[in-house]
């Protein structure tokens, strides 16, 4: 609580020395990365502060990749002020309304194409030193499924044949066009300004990387049951927007791999952090990413892993959720 406190009034200090005025400090949200925001306000102004103080992907990748994106014309959050020594940066205040507040978002065909045209945006922004490792942990993120999620938390044997879904999983991902990856492009991610315009945030993950990723992130959502037939529509949507020459087909496959990769390494990573570092915001979110996870591999006729995941890992996570 000490450091905590200690956190905010040296926030509230910095913020005053920006403009004087502010006078008022709230904590918004930890990312899971261990990013924090905080919004410091007067009674006319308002701005968002970060403290990033990670040694990878931190306070100064977040800022040269601001500057990238606002110069290839993708709207993201203005930095006003930043103090490297203390890894503190002013940034202008967005709001609070992402599309994660959008309750029927999937029925807005006009927000979900303007998500998507954000997408394609990105995809045609410039970067320097924009890595390209991704491929390096593709298998090691799929294992957190088995081994954090299954094997810790639940605490169930794997199926024997979980591991052959690997070459497969590699080859669909390698195979597919590789692009400025934000990593995490989802509803949380994707903010709503002046009614209509969209600004993306947290982009200090932005890679290079395959392209159903993304596509996943915002078609395959983690709060709402999947529907197969409304992720084709879309898939359609982007192939004919999108830069690169795609076909709907082709979309829908590679959003579907991008999805069972993601899914499987996002539910390694939200159990890691309520095992290691007791942060449980994230853990009822599982039983949707799960049930999404097994229409997926359906799909995708992994069919094993789709029957594990509804017959031996929902009933067990319903029974541990109790118990958080």
């Amino acid at each position: 609580m000490k450091i905590a406190e200690a956190l905010e009034n040296k926030i509230l200090e910095y913020a005053q020395e920006f403009n004087q005025e502010l006078a008022y400090l709230e904590p918004l949200k930890i990312e899971a990365s261990g990013r924090k925001y905080f919004r410091v306000t007067s009674k006319n102004l308002s701005y968002v502060i970060s403290f990033d103080d990670r040694p990878i992907n931190g306070q100064n990748v977040f800022i040269s990749r601001a500057n990238e994106l606002a110069a290839s014309n993708v709207r993201v959050p203005k930095i006003f002020k930043y103090d490297t020594a203390n890894f503190l940066t002013i940034l202008e205040d967005l709001g609070d309304h992402s599309l994660i507040n959008e309750k029927d978002f999937y029925q807005n065909e006009e927000l979900v194409i303007s998500a998507l045209e954000l997408l394609n945006k990105m995809h045609q922004s410039t970067h320097v030193d924009l890595h390209s490792t991704f491929w390096m942990g593709l298998e090691s993120h799929t294992k957190k499924f088995s081994k954090i999620f299954c094997q810790e938390f639940l605490k169930i044997k794997m199926f024997d044949e979980y591991e052959h879904i690997f070459p497969d999983l590699r080859a669909e991902i390698m195979d597919q066009q590789w692009t400025n990856c934000h990593f995490d492009f989802e509803r949380r991610n994707i903010q709503v300004i002046n009614n209509s315009q969209l600004a993306l945030l947290d982009f200090q993950d932005l890679c290079h990387g395959p392209i159903g990723i993304d596509l996943a992130g915002i078609l395959i959502d983690h709060y709402i049951p999947l529907n197969l037939d409304t992720l084709k529509k879309y898939c359609k949507s982007f192939a004919e927007i999108s830069i690169y020459d795609i076909s709907a087909e082709d979309i829908f496959k590679a959003t579907l791999w991008g999805g069972l990769q993601r899914n499987l390494r996002i539910m390694g990573t939200l159990t890691e952090l309520y095992i290691f570092s007791q942060r449980a915001f994230r853990m009822n979110d599982l039983p949707q990413i799960v049930s999404n996870t097994a229409l997926i591999s359906k799909e995708l006729n992994q069919v094993k892993l789709a029957n594990f995941l509804l017959e031996d890992v929902s009933q067990t996570l319903e029974k541990e959720l109790l118990k958080i």
